[in-house]
């Protein structure tokens, strides 16, 4: 970490010197916490030498104050943040429906198997169902602001829920009469959950610019469009399983198939199970997705509630007396 200081830093009103001017708000120390305020902006943290100047950088985001101001930021960080976590719900309850659905978990079980495949489905439902209220009351935010494009955002994720929930509705009004595999009526509700999250990115992309953290981050951030291509691989998969169920009576080359071999007690191909795989392996990466888009919402949530202060009310004349 450089401790070298600076001696201009540049704010959202433009450029401040920092010579002869003191911390005068809490401002922890970038690399131990200590609280430097009262110290000079060109001192060094007295606990682990770090300057001053370099703390300062560190917390203050020019870049937000010189966005347009949302009419509710508050409203519309926590409405992120509970739609994040319905998501996060909601692929957990799918994930369970979909599981429930494999031979040897139904086979071994099937009334308890059968109990947790209904409160899947009921709870993904009542996850669209709920998420209307936060979708609903970011729709005022936008009004007036010029380039943020969030209400057109909204439009899709209303759509998505709408496609999500009929999904759902679907899969427990035609049960799975497959031996193998997940169901393929469950595309509907994906396909819903892609464009709601399509319509979700619209306004991420625009109100997280007011989180340094998510602005800047390159590892632990989740892009959304990750996610929109992680359950396409789902699908993918249950097309394919479903697909290789059929080939088995179909007769078809055994290179089409990827060979054939019993399986708790049904005969299926090896594209049946390759597919299987896959819907599950894309499954979990995008439940560990939605974990980290829940910490993304945290961030931009934060944010939204306490904007960073500027520069500028972070500095006050140097009193003599101060080192």
């Amino acid at each position: 970490m450089d401790t070298t200081p600076v001696d201009t830093l540049i704010g959202s009103d433009g450029p401040e010197r920092l010579e002869g001017r003191a911390i005068k708000l809490p401002l922890p120390c970038q690399r131990c916490g200590y609280d430097l305020q009262g110290l000079s902006a060109m001192a060094a943290c007295p606990e682990c030498g770090v300057s001053a100047s370099r703390s300062l950088e560190a917390v203050i985001d020019p870049t937000t104050h010189h966005l347009p101001p949302l009419l509710a930021p508050r409203v519309v960080g926590n409405a992120l943040m509970f739609l994040a976590i319905l998501c996060l719900i909601a692929c957990v309850a799918l994930g369970v429906h979909i599981v429930i659905r494999l031979p040897w978990v139904g086979g071994e079980i099937p009334r308890l198997a059968n109990r947790l495949n209904q409160l899947g489905l009921v709870v993904t439902v009542l996850c669209g169902l709920v998420a209307w209220i936060p979708l609903l009351k970011m729709w005022p935010a936008p009004a007036g602001m010029k380039g943020f494009d969030g209400r057109r955002g909204i439009r899709f994720g209303a759509v998505g829920l709408v496609i999500w929930i009929a999904g759902c509705v679907l899969a427990w009004l035609f049960p799975n009469d497959g031996p193998f595999g997940p169901d393929p009526i469950n595309l509907v509700a994906m396909f819903g959950g892609a464009v709601f999250l399509y319509g979700l990115r619209g306004i991420v992309v625009v109100v997280g610019m007011r989180s340094r953290v998510f602005r800047t981050d390159q590892i632990r951030r989740q892009r959304i469009w990750d996610l929109v291509i992680g359950i396409g691989f789902v699908a993918l998969g249950i097309v394919l399983a479903r697909f290789g169920e059929n080939v088995v009576n179909w007769n078809m080359a055994g290179w089409l198939t990827l060979g054939q071999f019993t399986f708790t007690g049904k005969s299926i191909s090896g594209l049946a199970f390759l597919g299987m795989a896959m819907a599950i392996v894309a499954s979990l990466l995008v439940l560990v997705g939605f974990i980290y888009l829940c910490f993304n919402m945290a961030w931009v949530r934060k944010a939204l509630k306490s904007p960073p202060p500027r520069l500028r009310e972070y500095l006050d004349e140097l009193p003599p007396s101060v080192p």
